[in-house]
């Protein structure tokens, strides 16, 4: 039984579950996972104990940046080093290219370990990457034995790094659907639902402002966390397009009482301006919600079939989102919920095959 480290930031929940699918059903490797950290300020995640099988955590200094549409926070780990020689993994699969994961590759070269790399970032979501972060990713994506990618956009950004085909295994980013089954809708007419936070990258004062054009009557249900300052801009924005009292603040909300919201609504938007993947999404796709989401959503081309299960839209032209919005309303382009086959590639059991494939292919001899 080969010993396999993951390495990533936070015990986010649908990591978290994935993580525990992979430790209790795949027999053949013994999962461990290192966290930097166990939350970050802009999260309000719980997550549940007992799924945290051969969980880790590092001692980290953050570094918080505030960037022009959100905060990122970078962790430079204080025994990371000794940590991972403690669990003495035979892979390690590392997170993005933070200074933790330059470490752990460092140790894997030191030890004669293999190292695979794990991607969410795109090629739309580095576009403005800087030296060092360009620099980071070229030391990776060159001493890498393999790597995960969590949507077709993120291999694309692999391949455009000059990573040979061969060597990329798609994993789609994922939530546990099983969670969504059996669920029955309960669409109220008009009613639109969006879950995230009010960060400006999510893109929500854009949706705030195509609401103005749109000509059915409608009820937007906002569910996720926002300061009091985000609140109060959100507020603002919706008096100025007049639509305020078509919209309800209902604050962060998971487990059933997010199920509830997904039920009820008839439509589902995700207007952001930058995201890697979307989860959201898929939350919406399983519950059989029409999704209205932006093409800067890069898991949207893997979850979305365009007038089929939702709409691809340009969140920037309020106009036509609007009317994209009334056009779903009124049955324009018949979108209905999607099979079981689209459903079942986000299954845990399909997602584990691209880090299995991955875990193989990087365990092979050097004979490629």
């Amino acid at each position: 039984m080969s010993k396999i480290l993951i390495i990533t930031n936070i015990p986010s929940p649908y990591r978290v579950d994935f993580f525990y699918y992979m430790q209790t059903h795949i027999t053949e490797h013994e999962f461990h996972v290192l966290y930097c950290a166990r939350n970050e300020s802009n999260r309000c995640w719980n997550t549940t104990e007992k799924k945290l099988l051969n969980s880790h955590f590092i001692n980290s200094k953050v570094i918080t940046i505030k960037k022009k549409y959100d905060t990122r926070f970078i962790y430079i780990p204080k025994d990371i080093l000794k940590q991972i020689s403690k669990i003495n993994p035979d892979i390690v699969i590392g997170w993005e290219y933070s200074p933790t994961i330059i470490l752990a590759l460092i140790w894997c070269k030191l030890n004669k370990k293999k190292f695979i790399h794990l991607t969410d970032g795109t090629i739309y979501s580095e576009r403005n990457i800087g030296k060092a972060q360009k620099l980071s990713r070229k030391i990776i994506i060159q001493n890498c034995d393999a790597a995960i990618a969590s949507s077709t956009k993120a291999k694309e950004k692999l391949l455009s790094w000059g990573m040979s085909p061969e060597k990329i295994f798609v994993s789609l980013l994922t939530v546990n659907i099983d969670n969504f089954s059996d669920i029955q809708r309960m669409p109220e007419k008009g009613r639109i639902l969006y879950v995230g936070s009010m960060i400006e990258r999510k893109g929500l004062d854009l949706l705030i402002s195509a609401l103005k054009y749109v000509k059915n009557d409608f009820c937007l249900h906002i569910v996720g966390n926002g300061t009091d300052e985000e609140i109060n801009n959100i507020k603002n924005l919706a008096q100025e397009s007049n639509v305020l009292d078509s919209i309800e603040i209902c604050g962060f909300k998971q487990g059933r009482d997010l199920i509830e919201e997904y039920q009820k609504a008839q439509i589902f938007v995700l207007p952001t301006r930058e995201d890697c993947f979307g989860l959201v999404l898929l939350e919406a796709l399983c519950t059989g919600v029409p999704i209205i989401s932006s093409k800067y959503a890069d898991g949207a081309y893997d979850i979305v079939s365009e007038r089929q299960n939702g709409v691809l839209v340009d969140p920037f032209d309020r106009v036509m989102f609007g009317r994209e919005i009334d056009n779903v309303f009124n049955g324009v382009y018949k979108l209905k919920k999607a099979n079981a086959s689209t459903l079942r590639k986000f299954s845990f059991s399909a997602v584990s095959n691209g880090y299995i494939k991955a875990i193989a292919y990087a365990m092979k001899d050097n004979e490629r």
